[in-house]
């Protein structure tokens, strides 16, 4: 459904309450009190890194919120989105619930509903050695299967707040799948598990100054665009549209030009009909301030992007499917059905292949490891320019024009630390079985001083960035040593 991020733009166990108007007031109410008035409600998500799990995409609906006053019936909670990915979350955030206007109130009680979930396209690689039998059905060992429907579940929890008139509030919402995935009956989807997400209103360290939270790599079609003022961004997979305050702190990236088709500047390629990424700054008022914003194509064309994962066929790749373009008006391509989760296979022997070096840009100027075909490693993450989309037997194929590395997001936990680089252990178990040559201890994760990102934590010498710690790193996957370059590191 269409969203309403613009300017004018799942168990909770209890609220971290603050004292000012950028989270949920704990305190008696001072203004507006007495039920006048409207409070505004943003909420935005993101998903505990999981370790050692082998989940390739899994969509999560999102039925309904609900707040319950102290007297009186549930009040709704209109939502922006009604389903996100969550594997992404691991290290970016999306926004659920914005600007919402609830009464100013007292309220004792919060109510989610999540589920049901797909039978079809939440997926998971079987690397446990033997067939897995669930209510899926058998998945047999170093297979790609459909994981257990999640049954819809509503989840209560007790609150004592007062939002007060004419003021912003934001919460942030914490998922975990590793805690919704359990091996019940082989293997199950469980919503009523303990801590399947928390909420806090305490900005995660890491977060710009003025920020709650942000919003990254939102990628699709400029719908609207005013230099230095404006831009409106339509994601071509789920319709939603972003839109963010351009400024003067905005950075620019480019695509390498065999790719983008642009060459000139980065400023001077965007425009309505291009395609870009964009990161974004989300503020307790609901509005987004764009960081960065990396032109992909400077007109759109068909394209496809996901998880790659080997064939028995020599230059096929199954692509698990995160996000598309389409604009010449395939069928398979446009179709509401070729979603996340949806596998392409895609013929990638194509001599074009580049790297997405997005913020990271100033850095790697020519960036080794991705040269072509035999660089393909399962678990990266591609986006392709693609012809020949066709449908037989079931499979959707197309052949790729373009390749290019864009950023795997992927959860594992600290090994060792020094300097700008950590190891990282504990990577979903696909990767390693996928890629042998990795050592399960000791892959690099090089970061880069004022150019990667770090969310729950200042940096990596920060005292909650250690041995063991749960880590999520968003980093282009290369061929090379060290295996990881990463733009984007989480700690929970």
């Amino acid at each position: 459904m269409k969203s309403k991020f613009c300017l004018s733009v799942l168990i909770l166990s209890s609220l971290a309450l603050l004292t000012s108007c950028s989270g949920l007031p704990s305190g008696p109410c001072t203004v507006n009190c007495g039920g006048g008035g409207n409070a505004k409600l943003t909420l935005s998500l993101y998903d505990t890194p999981p370790t050692g799990t082998s989940v390739l995409s899994f969509t999560l609906p999102i039925a309904g919120i609900s707040l319950t006053p102290s007297s009186g019936s549930p009040v709704d909670v209109p939502l922006a989105v009604s389903t996100v990915e969550l594997t992404r979350l691991v290290t970016d955030s999306t926004v659920i619930v914005d600007q919402a206007s609830v009464t100013a109130t007292s309220y004792t009680n919060i109510s989610v509903t999540i589920g049901p979930t797909s039978s079809a396209n939440n997926l998971f690689v079987n690397t446990s050695g033997s067939s897995i039998t669930s209510s899926a059905g058998t998945c047999a060992n170093n297979t790609i299967c459909a994981l257990p429907v999640g049954a819809i579940y509503t989840v209560s929890i007790p609150i004592t707040t007062t939002l007060a008139g004419n003021q912003n509030y934001w919460v942030g919402l914490d998922f975990n799948l590793g805690n919704a995935i359990t091996s019940a009956n082989g293997i199950s989807v469980d919503f009523s598990q303990p801590n399947v997400l928390t909420a806090t209103t305490q900005v995660r360290p890491g977060i710009p100054a003025g920020s709650v939270d942000t919003v990254e790599d939102f990628i699709g079609k400029v719908t609207a665009y005013t230099p230095n003022s404006s831009i409106t961004v339509v994601s071509g997979l789920t319709g939603v549209s972003l839109t963010a305050a351009l400024t003067s702190a905005t950075e620019y990236d480019l695509a390498p030009v065999n790719y983008s088709n642009c060459a000139g500047t980065a400023q001077n390629c965007v425009a309505i009909g291009s395609t870009v990424s964009m990161d974004t700054l989300l503020s307790s008022a609901g509005t987004f301030t764009a960081s960065e914003v990396d032109v992909l194509d400077a007109t759109a064309v068909d394209e496809v992007e996901g998880i790659i994962l080997p064939t028995t066929t020599a230059g096929i790749v199954q692509l698990v499917l995160a996000d598309k373009v389409s604009v010449s008006g395939n069928s398979i391509l446009s179709a509401s059905t070729t979603t996340w989760g949806s596998i392409i296979y895609l013929t990638a022997n194509t001599p074009n292949y580049s790297v997405d070096t997005k913020t990271l840009s100033s850095q790697l100027i020519a960036p080794i490891g991705f040269l072509g075909s035999g660089d393909l490693l399962g678990g990266q993450v591609v986006r392709a320019q693609i012809t020949n989309v066709a449908s037989a037997n079931g499979n959707i194929s197309a052949t790729a024009s373009n390749v290019l590395l864009r950023y795997s997001r992927l959860p594992g936990t600290v090994n060792t630390v020094s300097g700008n680089t950590f190891t990282i252990a504990g990577l979903p178990s696909y990767i390693y079985s996928l890629n042998p040559g990795l050592n399960t201890s000791t892959t690099q994760v090089l970061t880069y001083q004022n150019l990667t990102a770090f969310d729950g934590i200042t940096s990596l010498a920060d005292s909650n960035f250690q041995n063991g710690s749960p880590v999520a790193i968003r980093a282009l996957y290369l061929n090379a040593t060290p295996n990881f370059q990463a733009a984007k590191v989480r700690v929970p």
